[in-house]
């Protein structure tokens, strides 16, 4: 596990107006941490790409191997305990996106 791979994670449940339910979230803790710790610093990822704000990252599925495009809610991040992580990494969006 990586800073800027993109896994699968439950984040559920969620407490007022998180993001909630299993979506894809960016790894942005650094790679020591991520080695080491029994958690890791996300974003989530939503397709819900209506409106983006300029706290929020669009990544066009040009621009990386996710299926459609999606954005990087960066007003979400938060810190999650590994368990929380389903399956294997999905994507590494292109570094000039992140």
């Amino acid at each position: 596990m990586k800073r800027g791979d993109v896994y699968y994670a439950n984040l559920d449940p969620a407490v007022g107006s998180e993001t909630a339910k299993l979506r894809p979230v960016l790894i942005v803790s650094n790679n020591v941490n991520n080695s080491a710790a029994n958690t890791v610093t996300i974003v989530p990822l939503t397709s819900n790409v209506k409106r983006v704000y300029p706290f929020e990252v669009l990544l066009q599925p040009s621009d990386s191997s996710l299926p459609k495009a999606s954005k990087v809610q960066a007003q979400q991040i938060r810190t999650i305990s590994k368990l929380r992580i389903k399956g294997n990494k999905i994507e590494r969006p292109y570094p000039n996106n992140i």
